[in-house]
């Protein structure tokens, strides 16, 4: 796919090789078992380990360190922390990496994820906050604007298209979320009830707490409300931008009149399934008990992946949690979750239009001076249900792609997202692949993969990091440099890190309540170092909500390799 696109405003030299006291030489890899729960606890991972709590007064905002980085170019010497001071991986970004503009457009945003998800015991809420008076009046009018909204009807129809589409779904998908928590909450009322009525007394499953989520909720709706609608405008702006600058197309699903989505019977089928879903993992998550997983894998999967996170009924062992995964997600992140994962597309157009043109590493792969995307090979590792994967395919039809993940229940629903991409948008055209979809898929582990050595130009790798054990981390990070080819891209998104946007660390921590042992160790991980330790060296790093989107590039024939950072 041809594409004009403009440059993006990027910040900063990147510093992949720099020394930072107190980065100890504990940061080397361990020899660790990560089949060990006892040894890939976040308590045995010192490099990610952290001294700081989680709120907004512990960690600097990722502009300072930006501005480290470009006070180091001039001076040639890069001012450092104190002794006492641990960096945040922020920090560390802005020292190794490229910074797009949405980097800083997002640090200085304040944000609250929904009380209704914290503790139960814990009765913060967003009117809470300091300084936090965020209402509705001050927000809706944002959506009238000339730039976005419904003001951009007259102005640009695509962009107004666009908006509206956004701005369903997320009004949508918020309602979803609140119905699952007033669903909860009529479970709860009912099962007190009988149990009163059976004499069994009047406690509550709830942890001993008499106020349910969807009671912690509606106590700061409108503030909530207000919060993710600005969240949700800035995010819905910048998605946009980036189309308009020809970095992506429009969503293929949007722009696709016959897509389930637009059929209320599948709307319903999939809302009363979240429902149901989101009753029982409320449920789960107020009593801390995970529901055990069905199957006995044996050795076929590692210990950690035989846990049923999020408190998802089945883990990622049922056709059933398959289906139910991508409404569950959406849900939970007010309907952004796809204008998140498109921030993945950035880094991997850039290298396209790279290979397209003849220049640098990205041509050099394979020792041709131009490369189209059907001569790139693309490997997407923990696809999960392959939703991501259309918008890859989508892009980039003709491009050789493999979608992997460990479990065979959710490859079957990629294959069948890709065969629904297929046949609402390249009907009659013969891509290859299964299906001829252009696409392969793969069973395996992302810290193990059953692909050769160079193998691939591009992988790349969307919410897996924070479920896996740092030790398992690393693996995976050497894995990707393994099938990597000479040149080749490295593209890593997940949640954003300490550091990342302060204004929204108040209870970022919250996600670790929902089953994710290894989350709160996430958050203070210094990938950059962890990838450059596996010889890749750090590109560009780009921001979007919730989420952050890191690039690496392999060394091409001829170029040294990254090295770590001196300990």
């Amino acid at each position: 796919m041809q594409l004009s696109r403009q440059p993006r405003n990027l910040r900063g030299n990147g510093w992949p090789r720099v020394a930072v006291p107190g980065l100890r030489a504990s940061m080397v890899a361990k020899s660790v078992d990560p089949q060990s729960e006892t040894s890939t606890a976040p308590e045995a991972t010192p490099t990610c380990k952290t001294n700081r709590t989680f709120t907004a007064a512990s960690t600097s905002a990722p502009v300072a360190s930006s501005a480290v980085a470009s006070s180091a170019v001039a001076s040639s010497a890069v001012p450092l922390p104190g002794p006492s001071a641990r960096p945040t991986p922020a920090e560390l970004d802005g020292l190794r990496f490229k910074l797009d503009a949405s980097v800083e457009r997002w640090s200085t945003r304040e944000t609250f994820m929904t009380a209704a998800i914290s503790d139960p015991k814990d009765n913060k809420k967003a009117s809470d906050l300091s300084g936090s008076n965020m209402r509705l009046a001050d927000v809706l009018p944002r959506l009238l604007q000339p730039a976005s909204g419904a003001g951009a009807a007259a102005t640009d129809p695509k962009r107004a298209a666009h908006w509206a589409y956004h701005l369903v779904r997320h009004l949508g998908f918020n309602g979803l979320a609140f119905a699952g928590f007033a669903a909860h909450d009529l479970v709860e009322r009912l099962q007190r009830l009988q149990r009163q009525v059976a004499g069994g007394g009047r406690g509550s499953s709830s942890g001993g707490t008499s106020r349910t989520p969807f009671e912690k909720l509606l106590e700061g709706a409108e503030a909530e409300l207000a919060y993710r609608l600005s969240d949700f405008i800035e995010a819905v702006d910048q998605d946009y931008d980036n189309i308009r600058s020809g970095y992506y197309p429009l969503p293929w699903d949007m722009t696709s009149p016959r897509h389930r989505q637009y059929n209320p019977a599948y709307v319903a089928a999939s809302s009363a399934a979240y429902v149901g879903e989101w009753v029982k993992i409320t449920q789960r998550r107020l009593a801390k008990q995970p529901e055990p997983v069905w199957l006995d894998g044996g050795k076929l999967y590692p210990q950690y992946y035989n846990k049923t996170f999020h408190f998802q009924t089945d883990g990622w062992f049922s056709a059933r949690s398959a289906f139910v995964y991508e409404t569950t997600t959406e849900a939970l992140f007010s309907g952004l979750q796809d204008i998140m994962q498109r921030t993945t597309l950035l880094p991997i157009a850039d290298y396209v239009r790279e290979a397209e043109s003849g220049s640098g590493p990205a041509s050099s792969a394979s020792g041709a001076s131009e490369r189209s995307p059907a001569q790139l090979r693309l490997l997407e590792v923990a696809a999960g249900t392959g939703r991501f994967h259309t918008f890859i395919k989508d892009a980039y039809p003709d491009m050789r792609t493999v979608c992997s993940d460990l479990s065979p229940f959710y490859l079957a629903r990629a294959r069948n997202n890709m065969r629904y991409w297929r046949r609402l948008r390249a009907r009659g055209r013969f891509l290859g692949g299964v299906d001829e979809t252009g696409t392969e898929f793969l069973q395996t582990a992302a810290e193990d993969i059953a692909a050769p050595d160079d193998s691939f130009d591009i992988v790349v790798c969307v919410y897996l990091f924070h479920e896996l054990p740092e030790a398992v981390r690393r693996r995976a990070v050497s894995e990707f440099a393994r099938v990597l080819r000479p040149g080749g891209l490295l593209v890593l998104t997940d949640s954003v890190q300490l550091g990342d946007r302060p204004g929204l660390e108040r209870n970022l921590d919250v996600f670790g309540n929902f089953n994710e042992p290894y989350y709160r160790n996430y958050l203070s991980c210094d990938l950059g170092s962890m990838c450059e330790e596996a010889g890749l060296t750090p590109d560009t790093k780009y921001l979007c909500s919730a989420t952050k989107t890191l690039s690496f590039r392999k060394a091409a024939v001829g170029e040294a390799p990254a090295t770590a950072p001196a300990v």
